[in-house]
């Protein structure tokens, strides 16, 4: 856009008493698409910052069914059954855990890059946690279920409450 108007000013100025209409006219041009574009832009713009909102509403509930889930599952402790773990896994928290890494990267723009890393740090090591716990119910260790599932809430729990207040934060700013 810019770059056409100051070509129309340039062309308009350059000649004294007379105007090259063609290049005026191309520079003109020049300036209506430029201004096209940035309408274009800005529609993509606002497209993107609804579709970032969508996703941090998926990552929110995702994260917090995932939690849920898990508290329940390591309020159970020792008197649950080791090899019905990995069912418990696949059906609660598998989905919501795919749901969250999927939309991860709206994180980026809304939060930056600092606190998208703090969240994703704590949230990839519960979900090593959660497959670790999957197949120490295979092998039938429930010891190692108990301790893997407590550690994935800690990690998963802390992830969550990084992601509340980061959302938090940016509603502040909006």
């Amino acid at each position: 856009m810019w770059v056409g108007v100051l070509a129309a000013s340039f062309v308009s100025v350059s000649q004294l008493g007379e105007i090259t209409w063609a290049a005026y006219g191309g520079a003109i041009g020049l300036g209506l698409v430029g201004v096209i574009l940035l309408r274009m832009t800005a529609k993509s713009a606002l497209h993107q910052e609804h579709l970032i909102n969508e996703d941090l509403a998926t990552m929110r509930a995702a994260l917090n069914k995932v939690v849920i889930n898990l508290e329940g599952l390591v309020e159970t402790g020792e008197a649950i059954d080791v090899y019905g773990v990995k069912d418990r896994i696949d059906g609660d928290l598998a989905e919501p855990l795919a749901l969250f890494a999927d939309a991860r990267e709206s994180m980026i723009p809304a939060f930056g890059l600092a606190s998208y890393a703090e969240v994703m740090t704590r949230f990839a090591g519960g979900e090593r946690l959660v497959n670790r716990a999957w197949s120490a119910s295979a092998d039938g260790y429930l010891d190692e279920v108990v301790a893997c599932l407590r550690d994935a809430l800690g990690q998963l729990g802390d992830a969550k409450r990084h992601y509340d207040r980061f959302q938090q934060e940016l509603s502040q700013r909006s």
